[in-house]
Formats: structure tokens, sequence, C-alpha cells
């Protein structure tokens, strides 16, 4: 059985995006902190948000669990 990707998103610092509250952007180096997407849509989603709101590039990356 094949499981579906999920996807998390990486900086060009090599942290993981975490969450975004009231302004605050977290990062973390570890990638079992990261959120984790269930599609790849809204993962870019919200690549462009923070992109767009804090100015920090993320790229999109496969998560498989």
């Amino acid at each position: 059985m094949t499981k579906k990707p999920n996807f998390v998103l990486l900086s060009e610092n090599n942290t993981y995006y975490v969450e975004y509250l009231i302004g605050h952007l977290v990062l973390a180096n570890s990638i079992t902190e990261a959120v984790i997407f269930e599609s790849q849509s809204q993962a870019l989603k919200f690549q462009k948000y923070l992109y767009k709101h804090c100015s920090v590039r993320f790229s999109v990356n496969t998560f498989i669990a």
C-alpha cells in the first residue's frame, strides 16, 4: 500500500516552519516539530503567504512518515 505524501516548508536557512501567530514566525531545526501539510496546494498557499508577510523564502518538500 502506497502512502500519500505530505509536505513541509523548509527555509533557506534550513529551518522548518512550525507556526505563524500574531505576527510571530516560529521555526525549528528539527523536522519533527514542523507543520505537516496534507496537500501540496495547501503548502504552496502557506509558502506564498509567509513570503508576503515575513519576507522569508521556503521550499515545499515532500515528507514521508
